[in-house]
């Protein structure tokens, strides 16, 4: 043992001295010593690599607890009668105890979490759990836990499932109880990021729980202050989220029973605007959980009750007065404010009108019962508060009518907009015509104030509402088509308004959606001066009328009226491509110094390249139908944000079986064969305009360009424009591919991306700088969105062939370079022995003596609850980001480049992408490597072409050390299953190389058999065994005999054919599990074969079917008997939510056979008889199932 941790250990010794004097001088050496970085350096490595042998940061720990409980002693036993200055002392001396604990956690944790997490639990429970400890040092155990503990990831997933709730329990004990000594915020705040960590790192709280947040709330309720109030709902929200899929009964009739309460509190206790926060959030996810997707009715999924009804018409009432108070505080306020409700309140409104309004009743006597004490609700004589209440479609008639103020119309207007967009059959047929007019008496006056694009929303979507009604009445119509023309005009004659530009355009674009009037020649005008640039929302409306009318051959122009006359044919589609293009028509484009819109706006991938191509065409609107029902390419459709409860909405219509369209995927057995070209023929002259103007462009371009000057984006984006448009050439048949490499405009494209490239070598070089950094990360996304890496025959798949090919050796040379050097900026972990010395990182404020935690503090950012994961992005900076950026981009470079001829070699660049996964370079303990890894996993196996199987074993060889390094962490696991379903395609393709094939297989295999073993043991949550479902399922897909996809499991020695192990999760502990299982057991039944462009769905063999349905029917059957036999044992309302969702899984494996298994079709309707009388099947779910 060295010299420095011999003083150490002669210190931590003398720290349990019995004389208080001599205890007192070691604790100025005690804070030297572990400040001094000779003894940091020997702590580190004895803590990392010699635990036990020698001295190190846990021995230290414990010598420290045994130190802080002489001294707490010593201050419990000492008379409790002195002077106010010995009680100051007293009160000093315990501050110092504290601090020196929290400066020791510090020290040990500076580098690394090297303190043992359970010795840290163990002590700050055993403190605050002890009464006598609790008022001296439970605020500051308090805050250790929440800053050094609960934020630390390494301890947030070293956490057990019983310490989560034991935390829990004590914490939730803590807070109903009333004392001034405790800190309630800073439990609530504990109280929420334990309830967040038990959900996402175990199965989530019982639901014996929920008790403790019912009594919060109704504490909450009696009391004036509600402090910690809005952590406590926040931590509820989370719960209720996890156990509402299990338990979707039991969470409904709780919130039957809390939800007056939260009513009264914001009646009555004017509570703040973050505590309204959450609970609008609450009651949000209560209706999602009642009423999945807007079902109104049991029959179609909903779950109702009287109490429910009273609610619901009780928050109605509330929230139209708090919509009115908002619009009150807005008209009478000085000084700016926002006209606009906030989103979260406004869909709240709108999914309430959609379950209060009914036809039948415009108006109705509720009963505030929430008003009413616990005391008045069991004392019959009380009577209930009753209101009258106004219902339907006239509330939000007199709303929009009976004010001109903004600040209470505007949020009206937000509600009746969500409302038709969200449920568009919401709006009865009768009620269309009046707001229609209501609406339009608001257009003309839409330049007063700031209600204008909330108008014009509004008016989109009754448009759009319209046109999906097939029931109007002759008159109706009429009446109608009389007021749309007349919006029509106005939003005509408004239309070079900029700020209202997009809304305006919408509303264009719907009313042409639904046919609601005739277009006039005033419209195509639009496209051809200067009332508007092009933008997204302008060339969106003008593909639709491509799509839905004959361009005029003429068009009058200006004030003078000329007219485009028959010699100079079609002028009107000329005039349309140059505005497109130069928006510029009446000077000269050669005078101009500003670049087109087209150059510096963004547009959706090959919108305008359709039009203009279009526009060339003999028939127009042919072909740009024909260009829009090419099938999309998934890498090219929007994201959707869905909700995040929106997964689990659908669940519940999926329990109930009023959500079955995923049971036609198994009788769609053949793609779409790409459509015929043959009838398009283009305007040979109209060609040649486009390509002149497509020259000029890019010829102004090259001419004004300068490496330092010059943005490459819009150099990126003019090549995708020219290559796009010979994409849809060539798509429509006009030209050939070997045509298109010899044309100018391909030359020009070329020339450009060599342009672009120059930049990237002088960024190379260069790599400061926000603003570069910005410019080629907008680059790298540009340029990634050209590319297409899917199996579908469209113009997108075209032109990336012929921007792949504009692509030089040296630009992704480059790039790979610059990745290289991004990833060696991430500095690797210090060297044993090479550590930063403490005093040149550490202030005053460090010293224990100067750093008295105050009561108050909670965290170091109150934003963040709990610790982060390391695929939050908060974690990446703007270089890290491009690195992935251009990271994804190369993938998609080497993935897209074995289907064409390019000019780089796609096998060197995969090989300098495989080498930053190898152990020199990786290092998976680091956010980005771990970022990097994943994304590689996930892009780098192609769909179409797999990868080489020599560079998918070196691709793989780190899953397993990443796996083992972050099995505990559950966000991370799931994370790495999901992207690892596409490395299973590449496993099963044919390769003379055996050995390879075998040893990724391999590879793969054990990885998954491990996060099998991990289930069995109940170590992984049910986000992660969702996941590994999912990869099981990918598997059979490919090898639905089995053959090689067989689960090795390491520790047993054992082996798992994936078609035995796959209906084991019909059994598992969580419905979501259950019913992914059930849903998706027909792999087990058909193999999906492929055919050149056709895919159909092959009957396995006899006897694998029948094997598997007797495999499937008994672990649904075997999970179902468990929960009948624990209801005959005693009563539990856990019960009956677990008997509805076992009968429905059995009923959905039972239903998904019978549509893809002939052969097991009368085994199936046999055990379905069968379990009406065993398990008491409900007829009416039976009867959706077979209708």
């Amino acid at each position: 043992m060295s010299l420095a941790l011999d003083d150490l250990l002669i210190c931590c010794r003398q720290l349990g001295h019995d004389k208080a004097t001599e205890r007192r001088k070691e604790v100025e050496n005690f804070k030297r010593l572990i400040r001094n970085p000779e003894t940091i350096r020997h702590l580190d490595r004895h803590s990392d690599f010699k635990p036990g042998k020698y001295l190190n940061w846990d021995a230290v720990f414990r010598f420290l607890q045994k130190y802080i409980q002489k001294e707490t002693e010593c201050l419990k036993t000492a008379r409790s009668n002195v002077s106010a200055s010995t009680q100051a002392t007293r009160q000093k001396k315990m501050q110092e105890i504290s601090s020196l604990l929290k400066y020791f956690i510090k020290c040990a944790n500076k580098r690394a979490p090297r303190l043992k997490c359970q010795e840290l639990l163990n002590y700050i429970l055993d403190t605050v759990k002890d009464s006598s400890n609790g008022a001296i040092y439970g605020a500051d155990c308090s805050n250790i836990l929440l800053k050094d503990i609960l934020s630390v990831r390494k301890y947030w997933c070293e956490i057990s499932q019983q310490q989560w709730l034991e935390l829990f329990s004590v914490y939730f004990t803590l807070y109903l109880k009333p004392s001034q000594d405790i800190n309630r915020v800073l439990v609530a705040r504990i109280i929420q990021a334990v309830t967040k960590g038990c959900c996402s790192q175990t199965d989530g709280l019982n639901s014996k729980f929920l008790d403790f947040f019912s009594k919060a709330i109704q504490n909450a309720r009696q009391e004036k202050t509600s402090a910690g109030l809005n952590h406590i709902l926040a931590a509820f929200v989370i719960f209720l989220k996890t156990l509402a899929v299990n338990f979707r009964i039991q969470v409904c009739d709780l919130g039957d029973e809390i939800l007056p309460a939260l009513l009264y509190i914001w009646t009555q206790h004017r509570p703040n605007d973050s505590l309204k926060e959450v609970i609008i959030e609450l009651f949000q996810l209560q209706i999602y959980i009642h009423h999945p997707k807007g079902a109104k009715t049991q029959e179609k999924g909903a779950y109702e009750s009287k109490k429910w009804k009273s609610i619901l018409y009780n928050l109605y009432d509330l929230l139209v007065n708090e919509i009115s108070h908002i619009g009150s505080r807005g008209k009478y306020s000085s000084g700016s404010r926002n006209v606009a409700v906030k989103e979260n309140l406004i869909e709240l409104m709108a999914d309430i009108c959609h379950q209060v309004f009914n036809e039948d009743s415009r108006s109705l006597e509720i009963s505030q019962s929430y008003i009413t004490t616990q005391r008045e609700v069991s004392d019959y004589s009380v009577h209930c508060k009753r209101r009258k209440i106004e219902l339907g479609w006239d509330v939000i008639k007199d709303h929009l009518q009976k004010s001109q103020n903004d600040f209470e119309l505007v949020p009206w207007l937000q509600i009746t907009t969500q409302l038709i967009l969200k449920y568009p059959a919401s709006l009865p047929n009768c009620e269309l015509l009046p707001l229609l007019m209501i609406l339009y008496q608001l257009l003309p006056q839409q330049r007063r104030g700031e209600r204008t694009p909330y108008v014009l929303r509004c008016l989109m979507e009754v448009a759009l509402c319209q046109g999906k009604k097939t029931n109007l009445e002759g008159s109706q119509k009429s009446d109608l088509l009389k007021l749309w023309i007349k919006i029509w005009s106005i939003t005509l004659r408004n239309i070079s308004f900029e700020q209202i530009q997009a809304e305006n355009f919408g509303l264009l674009r719907a009313i042409i959606q639904g046919n609601l009037v005739e277009v006039d020649r005033e419209f195509w005008r639009l496209f051809t001066g200067s009332a508007c640039k092009p933008s997204c929302p302008v060339t969106c409306c003008l593909t639709l009328a491509l799509t839905v009318y004959v361009v005029p051959e003429t068009v009058k122009m200006g004030m003078e009226q000329n007219t485009c006359e028959v010699n100079r044919s079609f002028s009107l589609r000329e005039l349309i491509m140059k505005w497109l293009l130069f928006y510029q028509l009446e000077d000269d484009f050669e005078d101009s110094t500003e670049l087109p819109p087209i150059l510096h706006s963004h547009f959706p991938h090959l919108s305008l390249e359709k039009i203009l191509v279009s526009l060339t065409m003999k028939n127009c609107k042919a072909t740009m139908n024909f260009f829009q029902s090419a099938p999309e390419c998934e890498h090219h459709q929007k994201e959707k944000q869905e909700p995040s409860f929106s997964a689990v909405e659908e669940l519940f219509l999926q329990t109930t079986f009023d959500k079955m369209d995923f049971l036609n995927i198994m009788k769609e057995c053949a793609i779409e064969k790409p459509k015929s070209i043959v009838g398009f023929s283009v305007h040979q002259n109209l060609k040649e305009s486009l390509d002149r103007y497509l020259l000029e462009l890019s010829e102004r371009l090259l001419n004004s360009y300068s490496s330092e000057t010059t943005n490459t984006e819009i150099l990126v984006r003019c090549s995708s424009l020219l290559v796009g448009v010979l994409g849809c050439y060539c798509y429509v048949g006009v030209i050939t591919e070997e045509e298109v490499y010899k044309s100018e405009l391909f030359h020009k494209a070329k020339c450009l991306m060599q342009c672009a490239g120059e930049s990237v070598t002088l960024f190379k070089n260069r790599t400061d700088g926000e603003s570069r950094i910005t410019s080629l990360r907008n680059m790298m996304r540009l340029c990634t969105s050209c590319l297409c890496n899917c199996t579908k025959h469209n113009p997108n798949k075209i032109a990336s062939r012929f921007f792949l090919r504009l692509l030089t050796s040296r630009l992704l040379d480059d790039i790979a370079d610059i990745c290289s050097n991004l990833v060696s900026f991430i500095r690797k972990p210090p060297e044993n022995g090479q550590v930063e010395s403490m005093e040149d990182d550490t202030d005053e404020n460090d010293d224990p003596a100067t750093s008295v935690s105050d009561a108050n503090e909670s965290g170091e950012n109150p934003l963040i609850i709990g610790a982060m994961s390391p695929l939050a992005e908060e974690y990446l900076s703007k270089q890290d980001i491009l690195l992935l950026d251009m990271l994804k981009f190369l993938c998609m470079c080497v993935t897209t480049a074995q289907t064409t001829t390019v000019s780089f070699r796609a096998a060197d660049i995969r090989g300098k992408l495989l080498l930053l996964t190898g152990s020199s370079i990786l290092d998976p303990t680091k956010p980005l490597h771990l970022h990097m890894y994943l994304l590689l996993l996930k892009e780098l196996p192609g769909e179409e072409y797999p990868l080489p199987v020599e560079d998918l074993v070196k691709l793989l060889k780190p899953l397993s050390d990443v796996c083992s390094l972050y099995r505990r962490d559950q966000d991370v696991c799931k994370t790495i299953l999901n992207h690892s379903l596409y490395i299973v395609t590449n496993l099963c393709q044919s390769s003379m190389d055996a050995e390879n094939t075998r040893d990724a297989q391999g590879q793969f295999l054990t990885v998954t058999g491990a996060f099998w073993h991990l289930t069995k043991e109940g170590k992984c949550t049910f986000s992660v065994r969702m996941a590994l479902v999912k990869c099981l399922k990918t598997l059979l897909e490919a090898d639905p005999y089995s053959k090689w996809a067989i689960l090795h499991v390491k520790i047993t020695g054992e082996d798992f054919p994936v078609n035995e192990v796959f209906p084991q999760f019909l059994a598992d502990n969580d419905h979501q599990v259950r019913m992914l299982a059930a849903e998706s057991i027909n792999r087990l039944f058909q193999d999906v074969k492929e055919a050149g462009s056709s895919t159909f769905l092959k009957a396995l063999p006899l006897k694998l079917q029948q094997t598997a349905f007797e495999n499937a029917y008994l672990k649904a059957q075997e999970g179902m008997r468990e929960v009948v036999i624990l209801s005959h044992r005693a009563e539990n309302p856990d019960l009956l939510d677990e008997i509805y969702n076992r009968k429905a899984v059995l009923l959905m494996m039972i239903a998904v056979v019978l549509n893809c298994s002939p052969v097991c079709e009368k085994q199936a309707l046999f055990v379905l008889c069968k379990s009406v009388k065993e398990n008491g099947l409900e007829p009416h779910l039976i009867k959706k199932i077979l209708l």
